[in-house]
């Protein structure tokens, strides 16, 4: 059952003061921008503050959605608007902005923005916004198209803000950082910046600046198209957000550079008032919505194979890497080029008496007792060591450059570890484990490959059994390192 979030009252105010700031400044900007989106209708200030909320993650308190209504109102009375429009359009937008939240936050929750699923959520959200804040504005007398185009003039508002919502929403979601409640932060994409860098990736955005470039010059009906294959171009290359992103900017470019009249186009095509006007609108959606659903659908696919692989290579019960797995990447290392410095250390690792305990607690004890064995060791290893389960209760762990000292300690380490371990099956009484560990190095003897590594490791293994448990032992010495302490009682 899941606790109720407890809200303090200096919380509530300052969600509510920064809202509202963000409601105003949006607004002012929207406002300011209008004449350069004026053939579009388009309106950023809704989908960035729904963005702004769903990155937040917090619920949105009355008190939050009153101030955003004041904000709405002292931005459009600040800019010298009519008392009466300026309250007729901060409600239609705080209606707008409610709808699309209610949606994407309570209805309809963005589980994972990395699959077109969110995207078509998103599109539908925006859009339900979108008539939602025009059919306000129509009813509240704030906007008053002309009779003899009221038709075109209301499915063009419609297009205009549901434009906002496809061109901002998704980037402002998927920016680095703080993730929107749900979202998932398996991947961290690689930014714009980071692609200028590195030269193979900086030709799909060289492309779509050329065909950016091409579409102004050019002009015609057929601009629209020309840098839509190059944004396909980077939905193939580059990652979501930076996909996402590229598009946004394409898309606000070619609106832009067609209000400023930078391409040629045919005198009437593009008028203000007119069915060409949504035409406009619904090329630069298309130009938008594809490469957000194609990008979704690959970061998604991608999330699958990662999966896939990580399900292939990792042994399901303790999630430590899989034998095949183990062997490759223990491969990989004795192999490089150049070798490491200090060489490689190569354990094998068996818990003690783990038959005696499976006979007198049964399968599921131990299993348990494989579970924390596991996770005691994957959390005292290195990123870089290879930890994996070669069969039954033994496990081989590959310390790269790591000197045969180091890795002296670091068995006498694990050992400490698995020893501090108290599990509590079937009794009051809990559970203790102890472990014992053959160790080998790769420069203690004349060069071998894995297969004996792991055979001298196992022959030092098989002498700390031998001696009596919960130590480790050293291929090659002449005698046999303890790690302190007597042998384990038997878990009983």
């Amino acid at each position: 059952m899941m606790r109720p979030q407890t809200i303090s009252l200096d919380t509530t105010i300052i969600q509510a003061a920064w809202v509202a700031v963000a409601a105003c400044l949006l607004t002012v900007a929207s406002l300011l921008l209008q004449p350069a989106f004026a053939r579009a209708a388009l309106w950023p200030a809704n989908a960035i503050l729904v963005g702004l909320l769903l990155r937040h993650g917090a619920p949105v308190r009355p008190l939050s959605w009153a101030l955003m209504g004041v904000g709405l109102l002292l931005a459009r009375l600040g800019l010298g608007a009519v008392p009466a429009q300026a309250v007729a359009g901060g409600l239609a937008d705080l209606a707008g902005v409610g709808v699309a939240w209610l949606i994407l936050a309570r209805f309809w929750p963005l589980d994972n923005l990395r699959t077109p699923r969110a995207v078509v959520r998103m599109l539908l959200a925006g859009l339900s916004a979108a008539a939602v804040t025009v059919a306000l504005g129509l009813l509240t007398g704030f906007w008053r198209p002309p009779a003899t185009a009221l038709l075109e003039n209301i499915v063009g508002s419609v297009f205009g803000q549901w434009l906002g919502y496809c061109l901002f929403l998704l980037p402002i979601l998927l920016l680095p950082g703080m993730a929107p409640s749900g979202a998932d932060r398996r991947h961290r994409d690689r930014g714009l910046l980071q692609h200028l860098w590195d030269w193979p990736a900086r030709m799909p955005g060289f492309l779509l600046a050329a065909s950016l470039a091409l579409c102004f010059l050019l002009g015609g009906p057929g601009a629209l198209l020309l840098p839509f294959a190059a944004l396909l171009y980077c939905t193939h290359a580059y990652q979501q957000w930076t996909a996402a992103w590229l598009a946004l900017l394409s898309a606000l470019g070619v609106l832009l550079g067609f209000e400023a009249g930078w391409a040629l186009v045919p005198g009437g095509l593009l008028s203000l008032f007119a069915w060409s006007r949504i035409s406009l609108q619904m090329g630069v959606l298309l130009l938008m919505i594809v490469p957000l659903l194609m990008s979704s659908a690959l970061a998604a696919r991608s999330d699958l194979i990662v999966s896939l692989n990580r399900a292939l290579d990792h042994d399901d019960l303790t999630q430590a890497l899989s034998r095949p797995a183990f062997t490759r990447g223990a491969q990989e290392y004795l192999q490089r080029v150049p070798p490491a410095p200090y060489g490689n250390g190569l354990m094998m690792l068996d818990i003690d008496h783990f038959k005696l305990l499976n006979d007198q607690h049964g399968h599921a004890a131990g299993d348990n007792v494989l579970r924390e064995f596991s996770r005691t060791i994957r959390d005292a290893i290195r990123p870089e060591d290879l930890f994996g389960r070669l069969g039954g209760e033994e496990f081989g762990l590959m310390l790269p450059d790591c000197s045969p000292e180091d890795a002296a300690e670091i068995a006498e380490r694990l050992r400490a570890c698995v020893e501090k371990i108290r599990l509590y099956l079937d009794s009051d009484e809990p559970l203790r484990l102890t472990v014992s560990i053959g160790i080998v190095h790769d420069r203690q003897g004349p060069p071998a490959g894995l297969a004996k590594l792991l055979s001298h490791a196992d022959q030092a293994l098989y002498q700390a059994k031998s001696q009596g448990r919960n130590r480790y032992c050293v291929h090659g010495a002449e005698e046999a390192e303890e790690a302190g302490g007597e042998a384990e009682p038997s878990p009983t």
